[in-house]
């Protein structure tokens, strides 16, 4: 008896500090992502590259974590997610001083393929170790995981955006949050899965072999490319926007991703109320509503006070469509949880790492305001595909 109770309080001691590593791992992706924001203007400006150029630069970023994301869905299924994960932090933190400093192209480059590589196996690794925690805990966690990734990324947006308005330089702002990205990760990474389960290949996929991955896995993948994408396009041209329109200085431009993180650390971390009071089904559609209707105001509004509430409504309404979208992944079993988080997670961050390179290059044509217009149409989208990809609860 006495055994049987040993064991059951080492299996809630080991789940707890699951959960405690995974909301670490989570605030140090937000941390380390989102710092790069306020040293988009002056990488821009240092490199002297217009908005189409630029954007092909932060394409770089987005090809990085296309090569990395589906190779990490194939690898943690063999080394589990501890590996993948302390790798991709030590990766992070490494180039994140170079992008403050670089001056050519070409570094730039380089430095934004290894932050995408960073950014995507981070990602995918750490989305499946917390369907596997959110499961074994038998209890909706996904918001407040993804919560803590929105409180890691208004941490870092803040700071970067502090030190940078004291004047501190960009590279020692960079090298400080290099510093504190260190030790988080000796904190969170010793206590990530170190191998997961294997699962049974669903037996229409034994039968037919596998070709593409399911109709709504990759209706579930598009609505989390949107919202990415929106979240992408705030982080990388919100603080042009207000420079370039508004000529807010650079060194205040970071604010427009601050009030955008805020507001998002704010939706995720109610999610798990909202999702009861409102249900999975109203809450995805009401957020892509309020996302649309934040966009449609940063590109009517008369002064850039206005933009920063724009921005607050953009990051509420994201704040929830993508932990119910991998909550519905961890709970289908049209195919392999690994597989269909690596598919899902690979057209998600391609959004956030892809569709700014794509917002710049356009933008350059047309202007950053019909751009944001066109994401606030593509939000709309979301209300529509969220009838075809319901799961229902486990």
């Amino acid at each position: 008896m006495l055994l049987f109770r040993t064991a059951g309080v080492d299996s809630t001691a080991l789940l707890s500090a699951q959960r405690v590593s995974t909301r670490l791992n989570f605030f140090a992706l937000g941390f380390g992502t989102a710092a790069w924001a306020p040293l988009v203007p002056f990488a821009q400006q240092r490199l002297h590259l217009n908005h189409a150029d630029f954007g092909l630069l932060l394409l770089c970023a987005g090809i990085g974590s296309m090569v990395a994301m589906p190779a990490t869905g194939a690898l943690v299924q063999r080394v589990g997610c501890r590996v993948l994960i302390g790798f991709a932090l030590l990766l992070l933190l490494a180039v994140l001083p170079g992008l403050a400093i670089w001056g050519t192209s070409l570094m730039m480059a380089i430095s934004l393929f290894l932050f995408g590589v960073a950014a995507g196996s981070f990602g995918v690794a750490l989305n499946l170790q917390a369907v596997i925690v959110e499961k074994n805990s038998l209890r909706a966690l996904m918001s407040s995981f993804h919560g803590m990734c929105s409180l890691g990324g208004l941490a870092g947006v803040m700071t970067m955006t502090c030190l940078l308005a004291a004047g501190v330089s960009p590279l020692v702002s960079a090298v400080a949050i290099s510093i504190l990205l260190l030790a988080i990760s000796v904190m969170a990474v010793p206590a990530c899965l170190a191998e997961i389960e294997k699962e049974e290949t669903p037996v229409a996929q034994k039968k037919t072999g596998w070709k593409l991955p399911n109709r709504v896995i990759l209706m579930i993948g598009v609505m989390c490319f949107i919202a990415f994408l929106s979240e992408g396009a705030a982080m990388d041209w919100s603080g042009i926007y207000l420079t370039s329109k508004y000529q807010v200085s650079t060194a205040y431009a970071g604010l427009a991703y601050t009030f955008f993180a805020i507001a998002m650390t704010l939706g995720r971390f109610s999610g798990r109320y909202l999702l009861k009071s409102l249900g999975e089904k109203n809450i995805v559609s009401y957020s892509a509503a309020c996302a649309a209707l934040g966009l449609v105001v940063v590109v009517t509004a008369p002064h850039w006070f206005v933009v920063l509430l724009g921005y607050a409504l953009v990051g509420f309404g994201c704040s929830n469509i993508v932990p119910v979208m991998f909550s519905r992944v961890g709970r289908q079993s049209l195919m392999p949880r690994a597989a269909a988080l690596s598919c899902v997670s690979t057209i998600a961050y391609t959004g956030s790492l892809t569709g700014p390179a794509l917002i710049g290059i356009l933008g350059h044509a047309t202007s950053l305001t019909i751009m944001f217009a066109i994401v606030a149409a593509m939000l709309l989208m979301i209300a529509f595909f969220n009838k075809f990809t319901r799961v229902d609860p486990a």
